[in-house]
């Protein structure tokens, strides 16, 4: 029976020990932080630093200009940015991502590491059967009703903002950072959807 008691008390502990996670409190998390968490072969894109400064897109840095090193919520923002950067990558076709161009990008641009072109192919073929649904979404905010003169076509920044989700919580547990950052920032992001809806 002490065993039993003992043994109750030690899960206890080691329960309430865990991440906290309080949805209500999405400013703990640091999102500009998150492309730290899962590493990424890209560093600096002319294209995406082209756009940037077309479009008065604030980058984080330099040599973070990978589209993975943008924030959800950032991406969603820019339409603009994300029109243009979708536009010069060649990746849409008739106002619809065009698949075939973003395997052969990626195939391409990274054949070195088919690790990631596998992620970033299947995080685009996940995003774009749900491009039309989100993009409607997106639409429908009162930010956009009231602001729609400062936006481009959403498309795009939509699934951008949704590859970005898709990469950070599919990442490779190779690539993954083990920082308690991250390992916070994901459970927030699993547990609480809706309470950051940059994730």
């Amino acid at each position: 029976m002490k065993c039993i008691i003992l043994l109750s008390f030690c899960c206890l502990i080691w329960f309430a020990s865990g991440i906290q996670i309080d949805c209500e409190n999405a400013e703990a998390i640091n999102e500009e932080h998150i492309h730290y968490c899962c590493k990424h072969p890209e560093g600096h894109n002319d294209i995406i630093e082209e756009c940037a400064k077309v479009t008065n897109f604030m980058l984080a840095s330099k040599n973070e200009e990978a589209l993975v090193d943008i924030t959800a919520d950032r991406a969603i923002r820019g339409t603009c940015f994300g029109k243009c950067v979708f536009s010069k990558l060649k990746l849409m076709k008739d106002n619809a991502l065009d698949m075939d161009a973003v395997r052969k990008y990626f195939t391409e641009k990274f054949a070195d590491d088919p690790e990631y072109v596998k992620e970033m192919i299947n995080a685009f073929d996940h995003c774009h059967g749900k491009s039309e649904e989100n993009t409607s979404m997106f639409l429908s905010k009162p930010l956009f009703k009231q602001m729609s003169q400062h936006f481009c076509e959403p498309q795009s920044s939509v699934v951008l903002a949704c590859v970005i989700r898709q990469f950070f919580h599919n990442c490779p547990a190779d690539r993954w950072s083990k920082t308690k950052e991250c390992e916070h920032t994901l459970a927030f992001s699993k547990k609480c959807q809706d309470s950051l809806a940059t994730l």
